[in-house]
């Protein structure tokens, strides 16, 4: 079965610690995308899908950790891995909520922006 997302996730880097439920395993990953459902994670560890875990997400920006209580690993590729958020604390939920507003908004304006910035450079030809 293919895992499909239906929220738009927003690129971020930050630290992320995962803790598997099974064997209480730990190691520390880098976050590279964030959405209200889940994540993409770079680790050097192998998941296989389905796969329980706790994860305790540094957001950048000086933002408050978040605390993900249980997340599903959905697919794993090279050293990536994909995870869905099945249970979050309210506050936490709150925090990644307004987190992930105000990303949207200033990568929606940069991307309106953006376009009107760039120009070709020309060559000046006179000595």
């Amino acid at each position: 079965m293919r895992y499909s997302r239906f929220t738009r996730r927003i690129a971020v880097t930050g630290e992320a610690s995962v803790r598997l439920l099974l064997t209480e395993d730990s190691d520390d990953g880098t976050l590279l995308d964030l959405s209200r459902q889940g994540a993409r994670l770079r680790i050097n560890r192998l998941f296989e899908p389905g796969q329980k875990l706790a994860l305790m997400l540094n957001l950048p920006w000086d933002e408050s950790p978040v605390e993900v209580r249980l997340a599903a690993v959905k697919w794993m590729k090279d050293n990536h891995v994909g995870v869905e958020f099945l249970k979050v604390g309210d506050d936490d939920r709150v925090s990644l909520d307004v987190f992930l507003a105000s990303r949207s908004k200033i990568q929606e304006s940069h991307a309106r922006v953006t376009p009107h910035l760039v120009r070709p450079l020309h060559r000046s030809t006179s000595i």
